[in-house]
């Protein structure tokens, strides 16, 4: 789980952020679950929007040893 990415959702629904980022709902959920990585672009924004390190909200991609 990407608890950093799911504080950053708080009270809004997984719809309403996969919109915001043009994506399926499904698809944010993955996100949130760890079974899937956002693209780059988007990971960026993401960061860019909760003022968080992408490195640090998706730290799993980042490691090394997954």
């Amino acid at each position: 789980m990407r608890e950093m990415l799911i504080q950053y959702r708080g009270k809004r629904s997984q719809k309403k952020m996969a919109e915001k980022y043009g994506v399926s709902q499904q698809l944010w959920s993955f996100w949130e679950l760890g079974k899937s990585t956002p693209k780059p672009y988007i990971m960026k924004q993401i960061a860019k929007d909760s003022r968080k390190p992408m490195e640090k909200i998706f730290s799993d991609a980042f490691d090394p040893r997954s």
